[in-house]
């Protein structure tokens, strides 16, 4: 299980790259997630930025 302020820094990591993505900035992407080195982390974060990518190109922005 993943401690409540590994999370919150997560999401703010996942915030972060889905910002950067939506812009079409990849550098700032990956700028973002350069410090995580736990594969699962790595992916819980990818994965949870391209479902708010996704919504963004199907919903428009918030």
């Amino acid at each position: 299980m993943i401690a409540l302020d590994a999370w919150r820094e997560e999401t703010r990591i996942v915030d972060a790259v889905a910002d950067a993505l939506v812009a079409g900035d990849g550098r700032a992407a990956a700028r973002a997630v350069e410090g995580i080195t736990d594969p699962a982390a790595c992916a819980r974060i990818w994965s949870r930025a391209r479902i708010i990518v996704l919504w963004h190109a199907i919903g428009g922005r918030d």
